[in-house]
């Protein structure tokens, strides 16, 4: 019984409240009608400029974006037609260029120039200097070949983890400090990381 009489408070609260909001409103709107019929033409135009607008005469022109632009296009044409006729009246023309001179073969073989080619780059041969890779407690499979990937031990982080998972290794990584080369073969990757490193 509470329950159905708090929910009738409510609605019938609700009901007086948008009857008052809605009679405001209706209020508000008969007034704002009614002012701007009384404006003088100053007034209406102070109004327009303070609601960044204009007043327009009915005799002036009125013009959407689009037709700005092509008046703007047509006035534009006016002008270089107008500096066409200005062409004709007496401005000087500038002079062609002259053509460079072409040489002329003697008619005897020409062999073309040789080109020297560059010599091909050799590629640097990388020093098998150790990267230290840390295994934090609690990391996965996952978690290692992304560490041994981000550090340029492997280069397929996929493939690594197919490999480990043929090993069965994801229960025996060890945390540590370990020291890989660069290539290094997934099968001794997979022994270090399930040893206790050395350090």
């Amino acid at each position: 019984m509470i329950k159905n009489r708090t929910f009738m408070m409510g609605l019938g609260s609700g009901l007086v409240v948008g009857a008052i909001l809605l009679q405001l409103m209706w209020i508000g709107q008969g007034s704002t009608a009614s002012d701007t019929k009384d404006l003088t033409k100053e007034q209406l135009m102070a109004a327009a400029e303070a609601l960044d607008m204009q007043v327009i005469e009915h005799s002036e022109e009125l013009l959407t974006a689009d037709q700005w632009e092509e008046k703007k296009l047509s006035e534009r044409s006016s002008e270089t037609e107008g500096s066409d006729k200005a062409k004709e009246i007496g401005t000087k023309q500038p002079d062609i260029p002259e053509q460079p001179e072409k040489p002329e073969a003697d008619g005897k073989d020409q062999k073309p120039k040789e080109v020297n080619k560059p010599a091909e780059p050799k590629t640097p041969v990388k020093a098998n200097a150790p990267i230290k890779v840390n295994i934090r407690a609690g990391n996965n499979l996952s978690d290692v070949a992304s560490h041994l990937l981000s550090a340029g031990v492997i280069d397929n982080k996929q493939a690594f983890i197919n490999k480990a998972t043929e090993k069965k290794i994801n229960t025996s990584i060890q945390s540590g400090t370990y020291s890989f080369t660069a290539g290094e073969s997934y099968n001794s990757i997979i022994t270090k990381i399930t040893a206790k490193p050395s350090n």
